[in-house]
């Protein structure tokens, strides 16, 4: 140690000096409190050895300004004091003097207490550098949590989340959430809206949902179906996550066009399908395992499918709502929830629900992340069909089905599948990925998405399947006609599917032409025209939606040889 002896006797600073460096540390002198204390500030000793009763300062007077300047730094000061001067001491302890020790000097006595000073020291240090490494780790995690806020904020589209279709609830136990909330809507206005759980909570789960931002949003925006959707996040889970960690998830899609909701539930709580009234309609419980755990190609991805002839919620939550608890160890629950959602109140559904749950819990705080969904369906049945109307109606007459050869065309794009490609490509987000990069059409892709689907589907399921329409009008129809659809395609040797996208100017106007041909029979179009039977019929069930939405949209559209080929002219929206 770095001893300070401080005595106005020089026999006695130098005998007990000598004594302290024959003990193997290190004797500064000092002659007064002034001299203590400009020692002290120069040479930052261990522990001071000082006499009380000293001219110019005493030391009890230069003990109170040492250990104001050492701060947070423990200088211990031990006095040596003689007969007479106990008021002194008394006082000079009750002001911060850590011990004594009478004179004159038991050299045995104060050996001793250096020794208990010098292990009460190191004790001091190691305590001291602990602190400081605490006190860097959590700065440390501090600054590892802002950066991950930050990147949850950018990776998460907030402003998709404000949805008018889409009320949320999330409440993190921690700074970060493990739980995740993201929506999107395809190019046909799909609404896809998922919800993740991470293993854990706070920082490690907040990063275990990460990888699932990137798949989820950019194939919605090509119009991937969540079946496909499902299978790239697993993928991506499986290759960024350390083995044993996994997600839960819960991914919704309602396309209000044709009234279809699909759930897929991956070991998150039962989904419920409330209509207006708030009475459980239909429900869709875990029946896969969490993404991250198996390979993709063990899991099915296939969503449950729901037909809805109402308006109510699709409502989803995690673990965390239904298993948080009061100060009187009350579970929130299922019922609860559900009972909460019958209720009537003047404000919004997840508003009230918010209160109710921060009254149940009486400022207790939940030890896991709670999130709540409630997406709505069949409150806006009918799209909102944006018809062009700036080529007049003469203009139309002009785009015969020939019309496209004769003029001058900006790009073109081609593509043609056989049965085999059928099988397996996801033809229309495909497509979408180059029309995406066409300027003309970056204010048009939801139409292009329609009609794309539309005419695509309809060659391959009437063209090439020969599926029936009205196998969707009986009672399961709708899933009937799927799984039958699945069965033809499966079993489909030959076929061809042959799209062409080409932009043609007319009058000045880039017009979109889209030509699809199929290798089947085709139809009598000419008589369906002139009858109105088929083609040209306004459907009586959404699912019907076909032909009479892309005519809707379209400048024309144009039925060539045998009833296999078809050709849509549109005019995309100015930018």
């Amino acid at each position: 140690m770095k001893i300070l002896v401080v005595d106005d006797t020089e026999a006695i600073l130098l005998l007990i000096s000598r004594f302290v460096e024959a003990l193997g540390h290190k004797a500064i002198l000092a002659r007064n409190g002034v001299d203590a204390i400009e020692q002290c500030r120069l040479e930052q000793p261990d522990l001071v050895l000082m006499d009380v009763m000293m001219p110019i300062m005493t030391g009890p007077e230069a003990a109170i300004i040492i250990k104001a300047e050492s701060g947070e730094r423990w200088v211990p000061i031990v006095f040596v004091t003689g007969i007479g001067e106990e008021n002194a001491l008394a006082d000079a302890i009750e002001r911060g003097a850590d011990d004594y020790i009478n004179k004159p000097v038991n050299f045995r006595v104060l050996e001793a207490k250096l020794k208990a000073f010098g292990r009460t020291l190191e004790l001091n240090r190691k305590v001291r550098e602990q602190s400081e490494r605490l006190a860097d780790y959590y700065e440390n995690a501090e600054e590892e949590k802002r950066v991950v806020r930050h990147l949850m904020e950018q990776l998460v589209n907030s402003e998709r989340l404000s949805d008018p279709q889409l009320q949320y609830l999330l409440s993190p136990a921690e700074s970060l959430s493990g739980d995740l909330i993201a929506s999107a809507r395809t190019p046909g206005q799909a609404l896809h809206v998922m919800l993740a759980d991470g293993i854990g909570h706070g920082l490690t789960a907040a990063l275990n949902v990460l990888p699932l931002t990137q798949p989820f949003y950019s194939m919605t925006e090509k119009g991937y179906a969540i079946s496909d959707i499902l299978l790239e996040m697993n993928d991506k889970v499986r290759q960024v996550l350390p083995v044993g960690r996994f997600v839960c998830v819960t991914l919704i899609s309602i396309d209000e066009t044709t009234g279809c909701i699909e759930i897929w539930n991956g070991g998150m709580p039962m989904v419920y399908l409330v209509n207006e009234q708030g009475d459980v309609v239909s429900e869709c419980r875990s029946k896969n395992l969490p993404l991250g755990i198996i390979p993709s190609h063990s899991m099915d991805f296939s969503p449950e499918r729901f037909y809805s002839n109402g308006t109510g919620y699709v409502v989803a939550c995690s673990d965390g709502l239904i298993e948080a608890r009061n100060q009187q160890g009350e579970e929130f629950g299922t019922e609860r929830l559900l009972r909460l959602l019958k209720e009537k109140s003047n404000l919004k559904p997840i508003e009230y629900f918010q209160e109710t749950f921060l009254n149940f819990l009486q400022q207790e705080k939940h030890h896991d992340d709670v999130s709540l969904v409630l997406a709505s369906f069949g409150a806006n049945p009918n799209r909102d069909l944006k018809v062009n109307h700036h080529s007049s109606e003469d203009i139309s007459q002009l785009l015969t089905a020939d019309f496209a050869t004769g003029n001058q065309s900006t790009w073109r794009y081609n593509l043609v599948l056989t049965a085999e490609e059928l099988r397996y490509v996801n033809t229309i987000p495909f497509m979408m990925t180059f029309v995406k990069e066409i300027k003309s059409l970056a204010s048009s892709q939801s139409d292009v998405f329609l009609i794309l689907t539309e005419l695509f589907v309809n060659a391959v399921d009437h063209g090439l399947l020969g599926m029936d329409s009205k196998m969707k009008m009986n009672p399961d129809g709708m899933e009937n006609y799927l799984t039958e659809r699945v069965r033809r395609l499966a079993e489909l040797k030959e076929g061809r599917i042959e799209i062409d996208l080409m932009g043609v100017l007319l009058r000045g106007h880039e017009i979109l032409r889209i030509r699809v041909k199929d290798s089947g029979e085709g139809f009598d179009w000419s008589r369906s025209l002139q009858s109105g039977e088929v083609i040209d019929a306004v459907p009586e069930f959404t699912f019907g939606r076909g032909i009479s939405l892309v005519k809707a949209l379209a400048l024309r559209v144009n039925y060539v040889g045998i009833g296999n080929e078809v050709e849509v002219y549109y005019a995309p929206q100015e930018i």
